[in-house]
């Protein structure tokens, strides 16, 4: 899933920049060759310190999430039947860690953007 997560803030990152340099080539009427806005916006993302931190900000993310999920105790309290209060309790555990992940990512996508062009 790590992999996964890094690649896909990745692209949004890339693909937002990529959309600068279009945008600004065709409001200058670039009209040489040149290659495509994201071959650039790859470029300049790869050369980046943003690629690292991208990374090693996710890593820790889903390295926290796997954590949460994992290490969930459940102590048994209420009416309902244990394993149906165990099942909720286990699923509002995975629900809370899931949104924090999301919430994480978005902060690195955002905090790492690239200057626009």
């Amino acid at each position: 899933m790590n992999p996964l997560i890094i690649d896909h803030l990745a692209v949004v990152i890339i693909f937002e920049h990529s959309f600068f340099i279009f945008d600004k080539r065709r409001y200058l009427r670039d009209q040489q060759e040149s290659d495509p806005s994201f071959y650039a916006a790859l470029d300049q993302y790869t050369a980046s310190p943003h690629a690292v931190a991208v990374r090693e900000g996710v890593s820790a993310a889903v390295l926290a999430y796997e954590e949460a999920t994992k290490t969930a105790v459940y102590t048994h309290q209420g009416s309902l039947p244990a394993w149906i209060a165990k099942l909720q309790f286990k699923w509002s555990q995975k629900k809370q860690a899931k949104a924090e992940l999301i919430k994480t990512t978005l902060e690195i996508t955002l905090n790492h953007r690239l200057p626009r062009p």
